[in-house]
């Protein structure tokens, strides 16, 4: 009899974006009001809408994402008619989220897309079934040189994501919750590459309200003054240097 092949999960690498709430370097837990037994890791990627990647990227995933909402709509009709009277019908999560201005309520023109990993898990099947499994994302410099220990990511970190595509139980992509209803695309985070990097203690123009960049004075490094010498901010790693990722570079990411 010959063995099934297990389905590929459709892969992908993101536009280059900015790094919101990343937990890339430790597991977060969650709060006790909304616990994540298990631990994640995550990063939210924010671009803008007239930024051709974005665009590119977009075209890309969301017919996929509505293939998944056609599907979860087919399953819903076949709910128990007392679930479907309760839920009503399926709830859509979008692939991303379009951002607004806090105070005018305006549309920013950018949109974020949240990519995770469970951190731990147990092993349901086969040699090491009922043993428990750890997994981390591995982090690239701009170089694609991998990052062990990789240096403390901070928000405003400008970088990209690989990620795959979650896959339901038929092994196509996208999932329906029948118990809430809930549908839509998982992407699963499986690496980031950082491109500039903001970490502990540095913040960048934008976070001090200063926006665009505007014409005058551009820094040289070459002119500060001597006695800045040695002034660095210290350097600020994490101390947990385990890493699933093998290899030392990604010439694809």
């Amino acid at each position: 009899m010959a063995n099934t092949k297990r389905p590929q999960s459709p892969k992908g690498t993101s536009f280059k974006g900015i790094y919101k709430w990343p937990k890339l370097n430790d597991p977060d837990y969650g709060t006790k009001e909304y616990p994540k037994e298990n631990g994640e890791f995550s990063v939210k990627l924010v671009g803008d809408l007239s930024d051709k990647e974005v665009q590119a990227f977009i075209a890309k995933w969301q017919p996929m994402h509505d293939e998944a909402i056609k599907r979860a709509q087919e399953e819903f009709k076949s709910l128990p008619v007392a679930t479907r009277k309760k839920l009503e019908k399926v709830t859509v999560n979008p692939l991303y989220t379009e951002l607004y201005d806090e105070e005018t309520e305006e549309p920013t023109g950018k949109v974020e897309f949240k990519f995770a990993m469970q951190y731990s898990g147990v092993y349901k099947s086969g040699p090491k079934a009922g043993k428990k499994w750890f997994r981390r994302p591995a982090i690239f410099d701009a170089k694609g040189n991998q990052m062990q220990p990789a240096p403390s990511i901070w928000g405003g970190t400008i970088g990209r994501v690989a990620f795959e595509v979650g896959l339901n139980k038929e092994g196509l992509p996208g999932y329906f919750i029948p118990a809430t209803g809930a549908a839509g695309l998982t992407l699963r985070l499986q690496a980031a590459r950082v491109l500039q990097l903001v970490s502990e203690g540095q913040r960048d123009a934008n976070s001090y309200g200063f926006g665009e960049e505007e014409e005058g004075y551009e820094y040289d490094p070459s002119q500060a003054q001597a006695s800045n010498d040695g002034e660095g901010q210290d350097d600020q790693t994490s101390t947990d240097d385990t890493s699933t990722a093998g290899g030392e570079s990604n010439p694809d990411f």
